[in-house]
């Protein structure tokens, strides 16, 4: 018997251990999976990316008096009222540039705002029609607001100049044409948003 009863351990214990370091694997691997979901449920999509950095950017260079920040209340407002123009008269205090460095920043703050515009305009396309594109709406109308004051600013310095060329002139009127392409498709996220909340009151009422 003890013949026996030795090989049954041996062929228990193995399979015992077997069954252990699958099982070690699996949860691994399901650890390992939850993580790269969370991580992608929390990344910022392409909108939310260049919004920020163009919000940042214009406030860190003092073309813009606000900050970079998410305000439900202001998506409330644009969602029933349409969108607010703001101050954009607001003077900016700021150094003394010259021609060169004034070129420079315009220059830099339109093509940023060209990469935001480019941007919703592809995540407007590729976007499913049930996703919910609220706080796309409000980082957009804060970066429409942002481009209007920093141009309003711009406007100006080059007016506070003894003297300025047309390159600069040109500059500015590429930031208007910039301006007017964002606020086109900030009123586009808008279209949508509230074809969803009238969609959603329909549904409710029925």
């Amino acid at each position: 018997m003890s013949f026996l009863t030795r090989p049954m351990v041996i062929i228990y214990s193995l399979a015992f251990s077997a069954l252990s370091a699958c099982t070690t694997v699996d949860f691994t691997q399901v650890a390992v999976d939850q993580k790269q979901g969370i991580d992608k449920e929390t990344e910022k999509n392409v909108v939310e990316r260049s919004t920020y950095t163009l919000t940042s950017m214009f406030y860190d260079n003092g073309w813009c008096s606000s900050a970079p920040e998410i305000k439900p209340q202001a998506t409330a407002s644009f969602l029933f009222n349409g969108m607010n123009k703001g101050n954009d008269e607001q003077v900016l205090t700021s150094k003394p540039m010259t021609i060169t460095q004034l070129q420079s920043d315009i220059t830099k703050a339109n093509n940023q705002i060209e990469q935001v515009t480019k941007a919703a305009e592809i995540y407007l396309v590729v976007a499913d029609e049930i996703v919910e594109l609220d706080i796309e709406l409000l980082l957009l109308e804060a970066a429409l607001r942002s481009s209007r004051e920093a141009k309003s600013g711009f406007t100006q310095k080059i007016n506070s100049l003894s003297e300025n060329d047309q390159s600069i002139i040109n500059g500015l009127d590429e930031i208007s044409h910039s301006i007017e392409a964002l606020k086109d498709v900030t009123n586009a996220y808008g279209v949508r948003t509230r074809s969803h909340i009238a969609a959603r009151a329909a549904n409710a009422g029925s």
